[in-house]
């Protein structure tokens, strides 16, 4: 990463960013609508493992 910046208001207790206090939201071209980041819903590299070694 080169030259990131961001307010310490949307830094958490560890000083790393807190995605809720950032106020993004996207848009989904395929409905025409825009969304707001939500709640954690997995854990990155973990909630596929158990697929991964299904194929196995």
């Amino acid at each position: 990463m080169v030259n990131v910046a961001v307010d310490e208001s949307v830094l958490n207790e560890r000083g790393k960013i807190d995605a809720k206090k950032t106020g993004m939201l996207f848009f989904d071209s395929f409905s025409n609508s825009y969304f707001t980041l939500g709640d954690k819903v997995g854990n990155a590299w973990n909630e596929g493992r158990e697929f991964m070694t299904l194929n196995r």
